[in-house]
């Protein structure tokens, strides 16, 4: 009896092994940086996971034009927005154009 039990305490043990680690892949961000008035500086940046996860977006604004974040946007379920205060980052590519998703609705 003792033998069937440490016989089945084996076989439960052996079937939680893995074939292998597998290490958790992290989402694939994308920073898109945009001058919206053409001043050099930028004031809107965007945060969109790819795959399709439009849900996930986000971005930073500086809606004063002042060199400084002042608004966090999130599109999700609802449209979310936070006060935030940060610095704009320098030294970074701009893409042409006006950014794609807006923050005023």
């Amino acid at each position: 009896m003792r033998l069937l039990g440490l016989l089945g305490v084996a076989a439960l043990l052996v079937s939680c092994v893995t074939r292998g680690w597998t290490p958790i892949e992290s989402p694939d961000w994308h920073v898109t940086y945009y001058d919206r008035n053409g001043d050099g500086i930028i004031d809107y940046e965007l945060h969109t996971l790819g795959g399709g996860h439009t849900d996930a977006d986000w971005a930073l604004v500086d809606t004063r034009f002042r060199g400084r974040y002042d608004l966090r946007v999130h599109w999700g379920i609802a449209l979310e927005k936070a006060h935030v205060d940060l610095p704009v980052p320098k030294g970074v590519k701009t893409t042409p154009g006006k950014p794609p998703k807006s923050y005023t609705y």
